[in-house]
């Protein structure tokens, strides 16, 4: 990318270089972005000819957020959920098996993960296809969620204001999404200790082509007609992915303590968690 898609600067600095791709910060605003021109609609995070999925990571070890999300955010007896980018349609099976008065819809344009979720996965309201295509009714969601797919969105804008129409007055648009100055840090420190080597995970500057801090993701949903940004600390992902050290699952959920301490005395000033969670309104 050229700019920055927030303030529109082209005014940039390196902060990390992920084997020969910089990742640039906004000398304006400090959005931070890759520098790796990826196609708007890119389909390729779910498929290949021989496909396998983890599903000790995308089921297992991720009921633990959800579950977290739902008790959260879920307190209403019934309601309309629609989420974007769904994947394999997991999110979608927790909230209808624990809400049943619910009524959740998933999008995800890889065919090849909807195909999954449909027949693997037995939930028929996962559909293939751009949200943006789906013509479902305006005003029509309570909520609205999207789980690690908005760092992948080049353009985010026109994406958030689709869904801004989509909700209720009042609705509540969900965004998750790597806290890149932690992220950052890590990157960092695995350069320290072992170098930069290729398929390592560092910043994911090919996948990840933006990346958010607390102000400039808050300030993504203004620029789209949200109001009212609340960020809180979930349950994280319970694996590390690359290893399965049940030691480093301990240490993961006892950061994710630690940095929710912190979040709660510092009154959600000091985010040290990996992930962030906001919530915006729609006026």
């Amino acid at each position: 990318m050229k700019s920055c898609i927030l303030c529109q600067s082209p005014e940039s600095k390196t902060v990390f270089n992920e084997n020969g791709t910089p990742i640039l910060e906004c000398k304006s605003c400090g959005h931070v972005y890759s520098s790796y021109e990826q196609e708007e609609h890119y389909e390729g995070y779910w498929d290949g000819a021989e496909q396998t999925y983890d599903l000790k990571w995308w089921d297992d070890a991720h009921r633990a957020v959800y579950s977290d999300f739902i008790s959260t955010y879920l307190k209403q007896d019934k309601g309309n959920l629609l989420d974007v980018g769904c994947g394999l349609g997991f999110f979608v099976k927790a909230v209808l098996t624990k809400k049943p008065g619910w009524s959740a819809v998933g999008y995800e344009i890889s065919k090849q993960a909807v195909k999954f979720a449909n027949e693997q996965n037995g939930m028929k309201t996962v559909h293939a296809g751009l949200v943006q295509d789906s013509k479902l009714p305006k005003e029509s969601f309570d909520i609205i969620t999207l789980w690690d797919v908005i760092e992948h969105i080049p353009k985010p804008h026109s994406l958030l204001t689709y869904l801004h129409g989509l909700l209720k007055p009042g609705g509540i648009l969900f965004l998750q999404t790597p806290n890149f100055p932690i992220q950052l840090a890590k990157a960092n420190l695995k350069v320290k200790l072992k170098g930069m080597q290729e398929g390592v995970h560092y910043l994911e500057a090919k996948d990840h082509v933006n990346n958010y801090k607390m102000h400039t993701l808050a300030e993504l949903g203004k620029q789209c007609g949200f109001i009212n940004p609340k960020y809180k600390v979930l349950m994280p992902i319970l694996s590390v992915s690359g290893s399965k050290s049940k030691l480093a699952v301990y240490f993961k959920l006892g950061y994710y303590y630690f940095t929710k301490l912190i979040f709660t005395l510092s009154f959600g000033t000091i985010n040290w968690n990996n992930t962030l969670f906001l919530t915006l309104v729609k006026p």
